[in-house]
Formats: structure tokens, C-alpha cells, sequence
């Protein structure tokens, strides 16, 4: 009898996730004691002893902070509505080894390997949270994780935004899912991690709108029905793929009595010959721009069909990684002095546009190290290179960094760091190559060489420090939209400081941003950024409702901000706009009772203020205007 798809994956749901799931037995040092915490690592067991484990946040911190590009990314520019593309105010210029197609302006909405959360919990653990707000915006996210069949544990985190946009012609409607599986034998000596995840970006895109000064001058109070340049454009990006990672201890380990649990702090190996390691990661990309009607003036060229846009990039990479590192078992409390990890990787990438193909086969010997020799003091470095012979043969990413505790006692927690970074890169292949309706180029950039020096302190809840950047030959979209590469070299110094406060049931959280560069023609950047967060936080109903209100200001200083080319998918320089130079002011108020959190969020407030409006973080993209959101996040167990 053959079975419905939907109904073969609901048995499936109830079978695997019900309540009577099979008793488990937890190792006191691996698993989190409080059966109802939940804590998770990411994709690291190539390497780290002890195993770092994050407990989840349930606290009204910046629960108000919804939006995923803001989570990640505290100085960002964006199009003006949730999804849709944007950049990073802040300098970096950091990328690893490899094939590496291009810069990727949506990478906020798919999954990366790196930022995957594999948890590890008690009892099943499920949180569900939803956003709503002006303009039909709304954010849902639904998270899953239990354990089932002993040390097997399944999960799922699916996100989804869908938004119609304040303008004409911007709406989004991404989603994103990924299905987890992490299994770990008994003795914790062999264990693996492994997902599909599959992401979908959709977003209409406008081009801008026609006439600043139509919403500058509010002379239509209707945002709805302002004039914008492109009425039938679209960008898709599709990423998905799997991923394995799994490990093995060479050496057992012997305890001293099976039956007390208190003897597991007593654990020895006599002879530790380390961890062998293997990953799979492939996944597989594409990008899809569409434009039914090209001729509208918007193009400067029109190279293949004038009745018609159908751009079109695909590319994939597989990635075998072997390593060894004496790593021991993933559960000891007490770090091990010297971690050494020594590795080889297989890199097979294929991309492939409307015109041409290309594959690339890169082997990348890699190394990495923790090096504790007094309680005092901590080393760390990597360091990876390209061996192939093609143009990425030669590429290398270098990086150090040495932490020293100068004062170990709380409140006066403080620590000297000193970091060094370098890389020798390849052009990424969006540079290098390009056939579409509007944009064409075959080029042949040199490498790009990038040394970055960082020192900074951290103490308790501050950290001030500084970078200064040095890269030669740096690329960057011009203002005729078309790659370009810098003939001398370019440094970029950053100063920052990140500060938090707590006066009584007042709380500050700030930070200040300086950075310069040392020619704007290539690398442009506002000089200053600011953000700060005033909350107060009370009680009420002896405890039973936590309350934290209080207001987000976000200020950047004015500067000639790139422009967005959506038929590239890329920003570019431009020098007829001038945009920054305001404060945004967001107002809030969270809640929590239980397990429940709620926020109502003011946004934009001070654009109630005034005749005129300047909040554009790009170019022809106005900011959205003041509106209501509300949001909810229920987090439960069992």
C-alpha cells in the first residue's frame, strides 16, 4: 500500500518525537546536570577538549533585536525591509582558503555549517517564536531537538520571513531548515554530528525609488504608491547540501569503577595516541535573477535578450576533510595544556553560468594549536594552504592570536590580546568572471594580500581594542558597476569599545566604532558608528513577570554609501548621494512570564519629528517609517 508523502512524515514525527521516547542514561560530565537546561556546541569535534557547550539564552537581553541580519551583524546597511540584501558597516575583509565564488549579500538568510547548533538537553526541548508588524511583516522561527533510541538525538530549526515591504516591489519570502542528527557512543569515544539543510531566498527587487525627494519632502504620505525603478525584477538564491562530521579516540579510557558515578573525575588513559576525524560537507548554490521587462531605462546594457532577463549561477563544492589531534574526550572539565591538530583537505568546486563552466580540484594541508603553558597565558594559531595548479595554487591563511590574563579575580576579570592575520587570496570567481543579460567581464586580477594586526582588552563586561589593515590589490565594484582593482595598497585602521553597565535596575550596553580609510575612492566607510541600549528592569507579582523597557539609538556618520545593483547582486560605488548623519531610535518594552517572552517595539520614532526625511542606510532605500512590532518566543520542554 503506498503512503502519502505528508502522512509518512507525520507517523514518522510522532514515532520519533513522542513523549514515551526510550529511557536514556547521561554521563554526568557530557550532559548538562539540570535536566531542563538546554545547552549546545557547533561543528568542532575535530578538535575541541573539553567540548565547548553555550547555554541557550532566555534572557530579555536584546530579545527585541528580532531581525537575523541584527543578531549577527550589529552596524549593518539594508534595502529596507526584513530579508532583503544588505552589508556590514564594519570593516572585514577576513575569508578562508579555497574556492569562494563571491560576496554573498543575502549569507544572513542560509546556513552555515559554523553557525548550526547541535544541543545537547535532557528532555526534548522545543521553542516557538513569531514577529509581526507594519506592512504585513512577519518572522517565524520553530526549533526541536530529542533524544531517542539512547545516545541518538534528532532535531530541526526551520525560519521563515515573509514581508511585504513598505515600497512597491519589495517583498521577501525566505525560509530556512535544517535537520540534525549527533550520536555518541557510551565511553564518548566515538561520536557524529551530521544535517541537511536547505535554504530559499526570494526578493522582489525595485531598483529604488524614482524621486528622493517625493519621500524626502513627504510629499506622499502613501509610501505605497512613490514611483521606483524596476516594476518586475527578481532575485532567488538557493542554497542546500549535507554534512557529516564524526571522530574517533584511538586510545580507551579505563575507569575506575563503572557503578560510582563520582569515580568519572577520576578517569585516566594510560596511553593517549589522540582523535582521528572525518568531515563531508557538500552543498550545492544557486542564483537567479529575472526581469520579464529589461527595457526601462535602468540598464546601461542589454547584451542577450532585450524581451527578456533569465540570469542564471550555479555552483557546488564537496569537501572531504582527514585530520588527527591529540584532542581526548570531549567531556574532561580540566583543558588540556597543548592541543595540536594536523589535517588534510579535498576540495572539489564546480560553477556554471549561462555561457561558460569551470571545475576546480584544490588539496589544502591545515593546522591549528592551543598552547596554555601558565594559567596566565594562551596561544592560538591556524594556518592553511592551497596546493593545485590553477590560479588558487599558492593561496595561504595565517592567523595568531596570544591572550594573557593580566588580572584573574572578578570584578577585575582582564585579559591583553594580541592577534596577527594574513592571507594571500585568490580573486573570488564573481570577479573574475561574469555572462549575464546586462553585465559581462573576463578578467584577470592579481591576488589580493591582506595583513591584519589586532590588540585589544577585555575586562569583565568592556572591550577596547584596535585593528590596522593592510591590503594590496583589493577589489571592489566601481561606479560604471564593473569590478575594479586597487594599483596600490590600502590600510584601514579600526578603534572600538564595547561597554556594558549596570546602575541598579538600570542597564547600558554601548559601543563606539572609528575606523579610516586610507583612500575612500576604494574603500568606503562611515568614520563613526554608535549604537546604545538604555533598559530599566523590574519585577512584578513577586517574580512572576520580569519586565525589561527601554530604548535602542543606532547613529552612523555621513559618507558616500555604496549603491545596490540587484542584476549583480553586488554594491558599487557612487558619488551623488551623501547618506548617514542620523539617529534611529527604537522604543521598547519586553516581558517575561515562565518560559513565555513578548516584546512591542516602537520603530523608527523620531522619524514622527520634522517635515523632512534622510533615513536611508543605501542609496534611492529609504529606512522603514515608524510602525508597531510584536513578537512572541515560547520555549517548553517534555
Amino acid at each position: 500500500m503506498k503512503i502519502p508523502g505528508r502522512l509518512f512524515f507525520l507517523l514518522l514525527w510522532v514515532f520519533l518525537f513522542s513523549e514515551n521516547s526510550i529511557a536514556q542514561v547521561y554521563r554526568e560530565h557530557f550532559y548538562p546536570a539540570d535536566s531542563g537546561a538546554a545547552r549546545y556546541f557547533h561543528n568542532r569535534l575535530n578538535f575541541e577538549s573539553p567540548l565547548q557547550l553555550t547555554d541557550f539564552d532566555t534572557t530579555l537581553k536584546d530579545f527585541q533585536a528580532y531581525n537575523w541580519i541584527d543578531q549577527r551583524i550589529p552596524f549593518n546597511a539594508h534595502l529596507g525591509n526584513s530579508g532583503l540584501a544588505f552589508r556590514n558597516l564594519s570593516f572585514s575583509n577576513e575569508r578562508e582558503s579555497g574556492f569562494y565564488y563571491g560576496p554573498d549579500f543575502f549569507e544572513a538568510y542560509l546556513f552555515h555549517q559554523n553557525e548550526i547548533k547541535y544541543y545537547l538537553n535532557h528532555n526534548p526541548f522545543t521553542e516557538l517564536g513569531f514577529v509581526t508588524g507594519a506592512s504585513k511583516e512577519q518572522v517565524f522561527h520553530a526549533r526541536h531537538q530529542q533524544r531517542v533510541f539512547k545516545k541518538l538525538a534528532l532535531g530541526v530549526d526551520f525560519e521563515h520571513i515573509n514581508s511585504l515591504g513598505t515600497y512597491q516591489r519589495q517583498k521577501s519570502n525566505n525560509r530556512r531548515v535544517v535537520f540534525k542528527a549527533q550520536f555518541f557512543s557510551e565511553s564518548l569515544r566515538y561520536g557524529v554530528i551530521a544535517n541537511y539543510h536547505n535554504s530559499k531566498v526570494v526578493v522582489q527587487e525595485n531598483g529604488g525609488i524614482v524621486y528622493d525627494s517625493v519621500y524626502e519632502q513627504n510629499l506622499e504620505p502613501d509610501r505605497s504608491i512613490i514611483a521606483v525603478r524596476l516594476n518586475s525584477a527578481q532575485n532567488v538564491i538557493r542554497k542546500s547540501g549535507i554534512y557529516l562530521q564524526q571522530y574517533y579516540q584511538l586510545s580507551g579510557r579505563k575507569t575506575e569503577s563503572k557503578s560510582d558515578t563520582a569515580s568519572l573525575s577520576a578517569e585516566r588513559i594510560k596511553l593517549r595516541f589522540g582523535r582521528l576525524s572525518h568531515s563531508l560537507d557538500y552543498d550545492r548554490n544557486s542564483f537567479t535573477y529575472t526581469d520579464p521587462s529589461p527595457i526601462s531605462g535602468y540598464y546601461s546594457n542589454i547584451w542577450i535578450d532585450s524581451t527578456a532577463t533569465f540570469d542564471s549561477v550555479y555552483f557546488e563544492k564537496l569537501e572531504n576533510i582527514f585530520s588527527w589531534s591529540n584532542a581526548d574526550y570531549p567531556d574532561r572539565y580540566k583543558p588540556q595544556t597543548l592541543l595540536l591538530m594536523f589535517g588534510l583537505k579535498h576540495q572539489l568546486s564546480k560553477v556554471k553560468d549561462s555561457a561558460d563552466s569551470d571545475s576546480f580540484n584544490h588539496l589544502l594541508p591545515f593546522g591549528e594549536l592551543c598552547f596554555n603553558p601558565h594559567p596566565l597565558l594562551t596561544v592560538e594559531g591556524k594556518a592553511s594552504f592551497v596546493l593545485s595548479d590553477d590560479a588558487y595554487r599558492g593561496d595561504f591563511n595565517l592567523s595568531g592570536l596570544a591572550q594573557l590574563k593580566i588580572l584573574r579575580k572578578h570584578p577585575f576579570q582582564t585579559t591583553l590580546n594580541f592577534a596577527l592575520q594574513s592571507e594571500n587570496q585568490s580573486a573570488p570567481y564573481f570577479y573574475q568572471h561574469y555572462y549575464s543579460n546586462h553585465f559581462i567581464w573576463d578578467n584577470d586580477f592579481d591576488k589580493t594580500v591582506t595583513n591584519k594586526l589586532s590588540v585589544f582588552i577585555t575586562q569583565d563586561r568592556m572591550k577596547l581594542g584596535a585593528d590596522v589593515y593592510t591590503i594590496s590589490n583589493y577589489l571592489f565594484i566601481d561606479t560604471d558597476t564593473m569590478p575594479a582593482q586597487a594599483g596600490s595598497s590600502v590600510e584601514i585602521f579600526k578603534a572600538y569599545l564595547e561597554k556594558e553597565l549596570r546602575l541598579g535596575k538600570f542597564d547600558f550596553s554601548g559601543s563606539v566604532l572609528y575606523q579610516k580609510s586610507s583612500s575612500s575612492d576604494i574603500i568606503r566607510l562611515p568614520e563613526w558608528l554608535a549604537s546604545l541600549t538604555t533598559t530599566f528592569n523590574l519585577r512584578l507579582f513577586q517574580g512572576a513577570l520580569n519586565t525589561r523597557s527601554g530604548f535602542d539609538l543606532r547613529y552612523n556618520s555621513p559618507y558616500y554609501a555604496d549603491a545596490w545593483m540587484p542584476a549583480i547582486r553586488g554594491f558599487y560605488h557612487q558619488n551623488e548621494k551623501e547618506i548617514g548623519g542620523f539617529i534611529q531610535a527604537d522604543v521598547f518594552v519586553n516581558f517575561k512570564v515562565k518560559r513565555t517572552r513578548f516584546f512591542f517595539k516602537l520603530q523608527n520614532v523620531l522619524s514622527l519629528l520634522g517635515d523632512s526625511y534622510d533615513f536611508y542606510a543605501v542609496p534611492h532605500y529609504p529606512l522603514q517609517d515608524f510602525g508597531l512590532k510584536f513578537g512572541l518566543d515560547w520555549r517548553f520542554h517534555d
